[in-house]
């Protein structure tokens, strides 16, 4: 395997593995990417000479880096998949947005994935940083949610006028098109930092933390002058 095509794995135990995820990639197959140029398909040919096949708990939007879950043995794919869906299970994001937000909370319903119908959506959040760019007021935030809508950090900030740096569905387009320019960043400013639960497995308590890509990082030295966190 070629050595800018391996995946950089955050945890592993006999079960269970985590990755970090590079932006750019779909989390799985579709028409325009076959398995091999998926994480997916990437994380299954690192594995394949220990003859395991992970296979993904849950999934990232192709343009957000950061922490993604996989199983290793069918067997335990039911009790693994509950981590997503148990309630103390905690999963942070940082992303940088155009705009302030207020309070500590969205609730606006969300669109379901299946019907189409409105149902509750919920997304915490607190602002880590703000300061000016190209004028405007913007901040750094991290975000925790508790439902898994489709595209809900992207949506419920977007709706409070604050929208996800570069985003091209909910984005300001003039703003990310300066911001593209001036930091060369070509993709949504959004990435899954951690994750926190209780191992259905193990019963231990496991945190992942996914170090911020490169691209992060020279944004953060430009604007802040050190590149080694965002905030």
């Amino acid at each position: 395997m070629k050595k800018n095509s391996i995946i950089p794995i955050l945890y592993e135990d006999e079960t269970l593995l985590a990755i970090n995820k590079p932006a750019g990639k779909v989390s799985v197959p579709d028409p325009n990417n076959p398995i091999e140029q998926s994480v997916l398909g990437l994380v299954q040919t690192q594995f394949q000479e220990k003859g395991v096949k992970p296979y993904l708990l849950h999934r990232l939007d192709a343009q957000t880096s950061g922490v993604l879950l996989f199983g290793k043995y069918s067997k335990n794919r039911t009790e693994l998949e509950a981590i997503l869906t148990t309630p103390t299970t905690s999963k942070k994001y940082v992303a940088l947005l155009k705009g302030i937000p207020q309070g500590g909370e969205i609730t606006k319903p969300l669109q379901s994935r299946q019907t189409k119908e409105l149902i509750p959506a919920r997304t915490l959040f607190h602002v880590l940083r703000h300061f000016d760019l190209f004028g405007f007021p913007c901040s750094i935030v991290e975000a925790e949610i508790k439902s898994g809508r489709r595209h809900q950090i992207r949506q419920h900030f977007a709706q409070i006028g604050c929208p996800v740096v570069m985003d091209p569905l909910y984005g300001d387009v003039k703003f990310n098109r300066r911001f593209r320019i001036e930091f060369h960043f070509s993709r949504l400013f959004l990435h899954s930092r951690s994750i926190r639960f209780i191992h259905p497995i193990t019963k231990k308590e496991v945190t992942v933390i996914a170090p911020f890509p490169p691209d992060m990082m020279s944004f953060s030295k430009k604007v802040f002058g050190r590149g080694n966190e965002l905030f």
